[in-house]
């Protein structure tokens, strides 16, 4: 059983990513609409794959996605950033953060799934960052 937290302030967004999932074959999805909540659902869960908006009130989803990866609880769990926002500089930062992928909004939903997958097949790796 495979699952997932998708954490994006859009409602509709949400649900975009939570049916591409479910087609990808996660049986158990958890949405959130900010960084808070997301923290809050990770104290007692946690998932095999992150989805996660940069956008957000509050925290940025790149503060978030550095956290995550700056901690040996949360380091492992695969985290995919779909953003708005795509520049160079957007997917540099997204990989210097830990970002095992980064995906432009608008998501192809095709590229969505085949990367949900991989990422939730390959075994957990932690690489800590600074």
């Amino acid at each position: 059983m495979r699952t997932a937290l998708v954490v994006d302030d859009s409602l509709m967004m949400r649900e975009v990513f939570s049916t591409y999932l479910h087609n990808a074959g996660f049986s158990s999805i958890t949405k959130v609409s900010s960084v808070e909540e997301a923290q809050q659902t990770l104290n007692s869960d946690r998932p095999d794959l992150i989805i996660l908006d940069v956008v957000m009130g509050g925290k940025s989803g790149f503060e978030f996605c550095h956290q995550l990866k700056k901690s040996r609880q949360t380091c492992s769990i695969p985290v995919i950033i779909c953003s708005t926002k795509t520049t160079q500089a957007d997917f540099f930062l997204g990989d210097i953060i830990g970002a095992d992928a980064y995906l432009p909004k608008t998501v192809n939903q095709a590229e969505f799934i085949s990367t949900a997958q991989q990422l939730s097949r390959k075994p957990a790796v932690c690489k800590l960052i600074r």
